[in-house]
């Protein structure tokens, strides 16, 4: 999501990049934000439609996006290559892999919901999407760590939160997918591999969140230009909330709740600091790179776990502020998109 060498993209001010991995942030928020209006269509009048609309661009940008990075890597070879050698661009990954998970899971809460004949259409969508965003994600998480550990950078950022979080929602949704299948042996496994996911994403992720943090409240402040990168890790924490209640047996039921109630809470706070950083950007005027989708995505995990924890106001405050962060997201992007053209 970010944009500065540190992160993997462009120095923010300069041309925006064009269709890959950079842009997945969009994809991401767009399929959040589908499956939250869905949930939410019994209370909100419209929601349903929005979630229908959503779903519709999620998958356009997914194809065109994919599409477009294949013909840049066609032109050029050394595209595809720079995207997996090079540390700081692997981060990146980890957005392609939740862009799939993202936009998998709306369409079976969506298709399920609106047009139920074609469940088991949308089921067999979602699963195989599942299992190339989970693999993917482990690699990126995996990968990254092991740069982190060898390397050791001596600054940390938010941004390094970003490849782990692909676990975890690959822990949330292939839990939702278990819950659909009748073979308890693979729903065993299925459950299994999620457990795994939900570890790995949490140790990963909680190591490069306190790093990052005290390196940015103690040492150096976020910069400017990477003010909405402060939002990347709320998105392990709202995934994990989820991820627990989806989980969780009838034995672990009330020990899921506790844990997605505490973590949530402190969200908050994080939550908080990252409105605090965005607002000081806007302020001083930072320019838009394809790091404000960051925004997305992590706020609309929060939603998805006060959902699944009964929280439904919470949730639905999430969904306000995260239609208004889509649009404002949506709009800056289409400008910076055709703002080269009118030059």
């Amino acid at each position: 999501m970010p944009s500065t060498p540190g992160a993997g993209q462009s120095v923010p001010g300069t041309a925006v990049p064009g269709p890959g991995p950079a842009w997945f942030g969009a994809v991401m928020g767009t399929g959040g934000l589908s499956t939250l209006l869905q949930l939410h269509a019994d209370a909100v009048p419209g929601f349903a439609t929005g979630a229908v609309v959503m779903l519709v661009l999620g998958w356009v940008m997914l194809i065109g996006l994919g599409s477009g990075f294949a013909r840049s890597v066609a032109r050029d070879p050394q595209e595809w290559s720079r995207s997996v050698r090079d540390a700081t661009m692997v981060p990146l990954w980890g957005m392609v892999s939740m862009g799939l998970l993202a936009v998998g899971s709306a369409t079976f809460v969506v298709t399920e919901a609106r047009a139920p004949s074609l469940a088991s259409v949308a089921f067999g969508v979602d699963a195989a999407l599942w299992g190339a965003g989970t693999v993917l994600g482990l690699a990126t998480a995996l990968g990254f760590a092991v740069w982190l550990i060898s390397r050791r950078p001596a600054h940390p950022l938010p941004t390094w939160a970003l490849p782990m979080v692909p676990p975890m929602v690959s822990a949330t949704a292939g839990g939702v997918i278990a819950r659909q299948v009748k073979s308890e042996a693979i729903r065993s496994i299925l459950v299994g591999a999620c457990v795994v996911c939900f570890v790995v994403a949490l140790v990963l992720g909680v190591a490069v969140i306190v790093l990052a943090y005290h390196h940015a409240w103690f040492r150096t402040p976020v910069p400017v230009a990477l003010s909405t990168t402060t939002w990347i890790p709320l998105g392990i924490i709202g995934q994990s909330a989820a991820a627990a209640q989806v989980l969780s047996g009838p034995s672990l039921a009330g020990l899921a709740r506790v844990y997605s109630a505490v973590v949530l809470v402190a969200g908050a706070g994080l939550g908080a600091y990252a409105v605090f950083v965005t607002v000081r950007g806007f302020v001083a005027r930072m320019p838009f790179n394809t790091g404000w989708w960051a925004m997305a995505y992590p706020l609309s995990t929060c939603g998805l776990g006060s959902y699944f924890l009964g929280w439904q106001w919470a949730s639905l405050l999430t969904v306000a502020v995260l239609i208004a962060i889509w649009l404002l997201c949506a709009v800056a992007s289409v400008r910076a998109i055709a703002a080269p053209r009118h030059a």
